[in-house]
């Protein structure tokens, strides 16, 4: 697999050149074996016409004795040929396949620095359309090159063999003819790039709008988006059609040529039989030969045009095969080694994150200053904040998700940029405000991240069922409004569930298989506050020996944790229990009378619809 190491475009085609060799070189004598017979036909045909020009009585069996062996030679040829279009084509569909598991492979290892710069949609474009120009470059592409090379290498010397003469005569409009299609070529290799990033484009729009479909209806948006759409729709367009007139006009000059070739050797072959110096049967075969010689011509231009789209693909597939990967996310940590850690105290000290400005390449101003705190294994940490305290980053610094500098956080007394984020990620499991459900039953969402033998409940100490797991989300009662109950398809993307549901489920999932330290972050937001208090009451009677990180701009869901830290603009203005920092607080404390008034507003809102 080539997912570690930077390659060039050489490298990256001779590996996979190499992985199918052997369907290769059997493809490679198997096109020979066809161009050897191709040539060796006409020259029966020669023979047989020129027995035909004796007495035929006389010539009688060696007249059939010809047609016997032209007949033989064509259906050995017809095999021949199947065997090297099956090994010849198939090797293109096993370097797509093997592709596209080096580029989940590579996209697998890569940190959100590197997705932060490049698109989804841009990424779903190369994977899909790009790698479709790789299938035909190292199938229809490369089986056509080695046909072309042995019909251009034998075919002329057939011809030359016999008539030198006739043979140079043909060989002029085909060199006048390359001159032109030079050009063609040259540009027909920009617009190739040009047509693939318009198509990156479009697909990035595409699946930026999708995304955001309910906020482009509810705000009226539709024509811009059509517009915006449009206006990448027609350059790729613009580029397609550009590329179609140099294959129209440009590329089919060999072919023109080709036609040229025949007239010439219609024309002058008539006056070297006339005079005696061919006979019928050898301008019969080089005519034939001139077929042969147009064939390879023909597609000359298609096939060139199949490896300059493998070109720019392979250029645009290596933007990820490329990209850097930290060394020591190629690390693992033995079972022993794993045991060993775990039950550890997390420690952060002085960390500081600045975010990079992809555009400039600059650093931004800090979004987190100075953080410092400790977490001993089995306590509950609380951090507070509102918009843009820097709790997400935060959270995503605690996992690893974003690059950091080494240390700054510890676990036990080993920096956690010394584990691999496989490895690190067998301690942290973090549930999001937005968490990604798949299109499958409820309690295949749940099983999820038990689905890797490492994480497998059987050998991870798990004590809890589905079922139990469930209940300690508060999902039971909603579950049984379903028509399957737990065996509901909840849709793409959980589509199928609120808000508040899909967070439960991701807490069930994360209760299902739990790891030293669960954090989560803000998913509480969807529900309401005594089904909040309901699971937070579950959680600390569920992780009695784990530790858990809780950030919401709820108090409600931290005033039972034993440390609260409070975040405003990226530094911890504030710490203690609940109690303490109502005391000595003046924001925690207003913030939580502002809530508990919210609160109050909720509950007599809900009771009057009740009454």
């Amino acid at each position: 697999m080539l997912v570690d190491t930077p390659q060039s475009k050489g490298q990256l085609i001779w590996h996979y050149l190499w992985q199918n060799r052997l369907s290769y070189s059997l493809a490679i004598l198997f096109i020979f074996l066809v161009n050897l017979l191709q040539v060796e036909i006409p020259l029966m045909v020669k023979t047989t016409i020129d027995l035909l020009s004796g007495d035929i009585s006389q010539n009688h069996d060696a007249l059939l004795n010809g047609i016997f062996m032209i007949i033989g030679a064509s259906m050995v040829m017809i095999v021949i040929r199947i065997l090297s279009r099956m090994f010849g084509l198939n090797p293109g569909r096993f370097v797509e396949a093997q592709l596209k598991n080096d580029l989940f492979a590579k996209l697998n290892r890569l940190t959100d620095g590197f997705h932060s710069k490049n698109n989804s949609g841009k990424l779903i474009s190369i994977i899909n359309n790009d790698i479709t120009g790789i299938r035909l470059f190292f199938g229809i592409g490369f089986m056509s090159m080695f046909n072309i090379i042995f019909a251009l290498s034998l075919t002329p010397i057939y011809m030359w063999r016999i008539s030198p003469s006739l043979t140079l005569y043909c060989l002029l409009p085909i060199a006048s003819a390359f001159i032109i299609y030079r050009f063609g070529f040259v540009q027909l290799r920009a617009m190739w790039t040009a047509r693939m990033n318009s198509l990156q484009n479009l697909s990035e729009q595409l699946v930026h709008f999708l995304s955001g479909m309910d906020v482009i209806k509810a705000e009226f948006m539709d024509d811009w988006v059509q517009q915006e759409i449009a206006q990448s729709n027609q350059k790729l367009l613009d580029v397609t059609l550009k590329i179609q007139r140099i294959q129209v006009f440009i590329l089919p000059i060999l072919n023109y040529a080709n036609e040229v070739m025949k007239i010439l050797i219609l024309g002058l072959g008539a006056v070297l039989v006339s005079k005696s110096e061919l006979t019928v049967g050898e301008i019969t075969a080089f005519l034939s030969y001139s077929v042969m010689l147009a064939m390879p011509f023909m597609s000359l231009g298609r096939i060139l045009s199949v490896l300059q789209m493998g070109m720019a693909s392979l250029k645009s597939v290596m933007t990820i095969l490329n990209a850097k990967v930290d060394p020591t996310n190629l690390l693992r940590l033995s079972a022993e080694e794993t045991q060993s850690i775990k039950r550890s105290t997390l420690s952060v000290k002085n960390l500081t994150y600045r975010y990079d400005n992809n555009e400039t390449n600059e650093l931004t101003e800090p979004t987190l200053k100075n953080i410092s705190f400790e977490l001993p294994q089995g306590k509950k940490l609380g951090i507070l904040g509102s918009i843009g305290s820097g709790k997400t980053t935060l959270v995503n610094c605690l996992n690893h998700l974003l690059d950091l500098e080494a240390g700054c956080i510890f676990y036990g007394a080993q920096d956690i940029t010394q584990y691999s984020r496989h490895d690190w990620h067998k301690q942290v499991r973090t549930i999001t405000q937005e968490p990604y459900l798949f299109s499958a039953t409820l309690t295949e969402n749940v099983e999820f991240g038990s689905k890797n033998n490492e994480l497998n409940p059987n050998t991870a100490g798990q004590h809890l069922s589905v079922a139990q797991a469930i209940e300690a989300a508060q999902l039971t009662n909603d579950i049984k409004r379903f028509s399957n109950q737990a065996d509901t398809i909840v849709g793409e993307k959980g589509i199928m569930l609120s808000g508040g549901q899909k967070q439960r489920v991701s807490i069930a999932r994360a209760l299902y298989t739990p790891a030293d330290i669960l954090i989560l972050d803000n998913v509480l937001s969807a529900v309401d506050y005594e089904t909040e208090r309901a699971i937070m009451g579950e959680l600390n009677n569920k992780l009695v020996d784990r530790s858990l990180i809780v950030v919401s701009h709820r108090i409600s869901a931290l005033q039972d944790m034993d440390e609260i830290l409070v975040l405003k603009e990226g530094e911890i203005i504030a710490r203690g229990k609940h109690q303490q920092l109502l005391k000595d607080s003046a924001y925690y404390k207003q913030t939580w009378q502002l809530q508990q008034s919210e609160q109050q507003n909720e509950l007599q809102n809900d009771q009057e619809a009740n009454s």
